[in-house]
């Protein structure tokens, strides 16, 4: 295995996705990945069957505002926690910050008789989840707490955050659960877990997130 050192690192596809097609889904706008318009959160299309058979059913969502704010509740949940995954690494297993802790060598976390890896590529791993690298605590932190910011809107309420807050536990949840708990994390993952809850502790007391 090797890392191209002269190309730039970027996240998941899932988080990157969701990075691209937030703007259009906070203004109504068309999803870059489907071309659907996304001002009706409620909206609903069924599929048809086999060539031949039904087409698909396209029905208007209910424009009940409970239903409409446990809707939005709902997919805040599943982003934060789909772009927390992508960002640790377990949706695709790497190019997230657990993996590049495991290519480092760094210490905390399993140790896989059949992971190996090149000098050059521990070095740019070590670098990377390094206290300014890609993946260090701090740039990772800063991440999940825009994204989560953008999420949530200005005068985002303590709920939201809140339930932002559970996507991003979710999030860290189900990597540990792939490393066998959360203990066996890589402490880089540990310590971004500390941080980032923190962050939300901070936004809830003063109202902003981080980089806000």
């Amino acid at each position: 295995m090797s890392v191209n050192t002269n190309s730039g690192v970027t996240g998941s596809g899932a988080t990157n996705a969701y990075y691209q097609n937030l703007n259009t889904k906070r203004t109504g706008g068309t999803d870059a990945a489907t071309g659907a318009g996304t001002d009706a959160v409620n909206d609903r299309y069924t599929a048809g069957g086999d060539a031949g058979g039904a087409g698909g059913v396209y029905s208007r969502g209910s424009t009940n505002a409970a239903q409409r704010l446990w809707n939005m509740a709902e997919t805040h949940y599943a982003a934060m926690r789909s772009a927390v995954e992508g960002l640790l690494g377990g949706t695709s297993g790497q190019n997230g910050q657990a993996f590049w802790a495991m290519a480092a060598g760094a210490d905390g976390g399993p140790k896989f008789e059949d992971f190996r890896v090149d000098d050059a590529t521990r070095a740019k791993a070590q670098e990377m989840i390094g206290e300014d690298g890609y993946y260090g605590v701090r740039r990772t932190t800063e991440r999940i707490m825009e994204f989560a910011e953008a999420l949530a809107g200005a005068g985002a309420s303590p709920e939201t955050i809140e339930n932002l807050r559970k996507g991003v536990q979710a999030g860290f949840d189900y990597v540990a659960g792939l490393f066998g708990g959360f203990d066996k994390l890589p402490q880089v993952t540990q310590d971004t877990h500390t941080a980032v809850m923190q962050a939300f502790d901070d936004w809830v007391s003063g109202g902003k997130a981080v980089g806000a």
